[in-house]
């Protein structure tokens, strides 16, 4: 009779699971501020991450995106995408409505090109990010040290000017088709003096163009010469020249690979993920005393390391890896299910069904597709049938 009240209750979790609704990952809310140094209101778009609500002691990167009302839908997607598959962390996205976009990203005045507005300010609006808006944002919202300028056109052009005037202010730079032609190609100057002076960066930057020729083709080119000449210790670049795309679209094509390429770079290279969890955890140690926050140890890494164990059947070593993840990434549905194998795979059918149980749960809560989840411990309960 009990094991038949059991299997009762454990067909309505099935049937309660199969009937919660999902909604939209994450969250936008209207934000903004009154700017003394612009003189104006700038009004902000903010997306939360998917747990930002439920893991309220969790702090997160921030990414300052550009052109924010244009770019904001495409920029969060494809982070929330490459953030459920291990290729990319959960960020703040602070997204800037524009005012005078010429004005902002343009670093000196070019009265040629007036039709488009008045040119120049590049260095007022950076001066109200970092001493207005960053401030405001790490006062309202849970941020850690690590952020990150995303600009296309004459917004690459601002991520680009940013690196090289105040490389302090961000630890990542997205440019995609960056409008370095501007003013007669002003910036290399500037640029030139940098690489000249600087030996070392904890940076990254990703750029790339579209199918564009004349000085907007010939400036990119000058500037990639200049990143291939300079090996800065601890900086990390991407550059793409893709064709297929054009000025207009490759901001939507890039981001991903941006996001791909700065997680990459964070992360421990695969001779440290050979010589085991030891070196990876002394990897990220040094990572978040770079950095100025804690950065847990990769996810992927440890996984990974965790299904080899079992593979060669060292249970122990292979469910205390699982354990880590677990510990280090709460949320995460997936880190487990990857604790219900390893009990599974060590005869712990009974545990392993309370952990599958769980993993349903929170992909639930996580808002994430969960119907290899099921099948998973449906196979489990079809073990457990025939092994009582």
């Amino acid at each position: 009779m009990f094991k038949q009240i059991m299997f009762i209750t454990i067909m309505l979790v099935i049937v309660n699971t199969n009937n919660v609704k999902a909604g939209i990952r994450g969250s936008v809310t209207d934000d903004g501020l009154h700017s003394k140094i612009l003189n104006e209101q700038r009004d902000l778009l903010i997306h939360l991450p998917n747990n930002y609500h439920r893991y309220t002691s969790r702090q997160y990167p921030v990414l300052y995106l550009l052109d924010g009302q244009r770019n904001l839908r495409h920029t969060a997607g494809t982070l929330d995408i490459l953030n459920q598959d291990n290729k990319a962390q959960e960020m703040i996205i602070v997204a800037i409505n524009n005012t005078h976009r010429t004005r902002d990203f343009t670093p000196t005045y070019d009265q040629s090109y007036n039709q488009w507005g008045i040119s120049g300010g590049a260095d007022n609006f950076l001066d109200f990010i970092e001493n207005e808006l960053v401030p405001y944002v790490n006062k309202k919202y849970r941020t850690n040290n690590f952020k990150i300028i995303s600009g296309h056109s004459l917004g690459g052009l601002l991520a680009i000017y940013a690196l090289h005037s105040r490389a302090h202010l961000f630890q990542a730079h997205f440019a995609f088709s960056p409008s370095l032609w501007w003013h007669d190609q002003v910036v290399f100057k500037q640029t030139e003096d940098f690489f000249a002076k600087t030996t070392k960066l904890n940076n990254y930057l990703y750029t790339n163009l579209g199918n564009e020729d004349g000085p907007m083709l010939s400036s990119y080119e000058r500037y990639l010469a200049l990143l291939d000449a300079h090996a800065l210790e601890g900086f990390r670049y991407n550059a793409d020249l893709d064709t297929s795309e054009t000025h207009g679209s490759t901001a939507l094509a890039g981001q991903a690979l941006a996001y791909r390429g700065l997680h990459a770079s964070l992360q421990a290279p695969q001779d440290v993920i050979d010589q085991g969890i030891a070196m990876i955890t002394k990897f990220y140690k040094a990572q978040s005393e770079i950095y100025g926050y804690e950065i847990k140890p990769s996810y992927r890494a440890v996984n990974s390391l965790g299904y080899e164990a079992l593979q060669q059947k060292d249970f122990s070593t292979a469910i205390q890896m699982f354990k880590d993840n677990v510990k280090n990434y709460p949320h995460k549905a997936d880190a487990y299910d990857s604790l219900a194998d390893g009990l599974e795979a060590n005869g712990d059918l009974h545990k392993a069904l309370e952990m599958r149980d769980l993993v349903i749960k929170k992909s639930i809560s996580e808002n994430i597709e969960n119907n290899a989840y099921k099948t998973r411990r449906a196979n489990l309960l079809q073990l457990l049938k025939e092994t009582r």
